[in-house]
């Protein structure tokens, strides 16, 4: 929903440094993967364009002038470059049919991949964090296709829904919130619920997991609170790492 800002201009260069930013902490992270995956943002104001890496870029050497405002149909509006043709086929979709869908990310990272790798996985409630993801997480039980057109990205647009987490088989993971910060706070978790997860079926052992009615209690209370406050009090610190360490991200 396109929402009133006061210096559109002003809004539009500060999501350009949030998401040098954020390319910067997930490689920092691991969790980037050569110079393809992506992570897109739709800025404030704006419903009909959003801003993706240059291709080519690795994500540990982004900066803010490196990313590319392009309409829902890929065409580049701003800045020099192309865009890699998997952005515009999955990417694009999402931001015209799923309101939440603001920022989108979407990796190959390990600690969650291998979950989409096993047929009928799900995210268990192993620990209190895991309820994080209780009641926002949609599963795509079936690999669609190499995504080089619209009709994958609409296709995962349509098993996304309301959601803001889907686990694709045989693919990886997206997210799809309303904010960076937001969108970061569930792509962290998610990674280490789900290293916690697999490192734990390794044992052999039946998992110890929070039955479904104190996932059901406890979600409303870790939702409010990681990604409430928490999200951008962690994206902020996360990013005054970045400043002391001299990155150029806001270039």
């Amino acid at each position: 929903m396109n929402t009133q800002v006061a210096d559109p201009q002003l809004a539009i260069r500060q999501a350009r440094i949030d998401l040098a930013a954020l390319h910067r902490i997930a490689a920092g992270l691991g969790w980037s993967e050569s110079v393809v995956n992506h992570m897109t943002f739709m800025p404030p104001g704006l419903d009909d364009r959003f801003l993706v890496i240059r291709y080519g870029t690795h994500w540990a050497e982004a900066r803010a002038s490196d990313f590319l405002m392009v309409d829902l149909d890929g065409k580049v509006l701003e800045g020099e470059g192309e865009t890699e043709m998997s952005a515009i086929a999955i990417h694009a979709p999402i931001h015209r049919l799923c309101p939440q869908a603001r920022a989108i990310l979407h990796t190959h990272q390990p600690n969650i991949t291998p979950l989409t790798a096993i047929k009928g996985a799900r995210i268990e409630m192993v620990h209190q964090d895991a309820a994080l993801f209780h009641g926002i997480t949609h599963y795509d039980e079936a690999y669609g296709d190499v995504p080089t057109g619209a009709s994958v990205g609409e296709a995962l647009a349509k098993e996304l829904g309301t959601a803001q987490v889907l686990m694709m088989a045989s693919h990886g993971p997206l997210i799809a919130s309303e904010t960076i910060p937001r969108a970061f706070a569930l792509l962290y978790y998610l990674d280490r619920i789900c290293a916690l997860q697999v490192r734990a079926m390794q044992i052999g052992l039946p998992l110890q997991c929070l039955t479904p009615a104190q996932a059901a209690k406890m979600a409303p209370l870790i939702q409010s609170i990681y990604l409430g406050r928490e999200a951008e009090l962690h994206f902020n610190a996360r990013k005054r790492l970045l400043d002391r360490a001299g990155e150029d991200y806001a270039s």
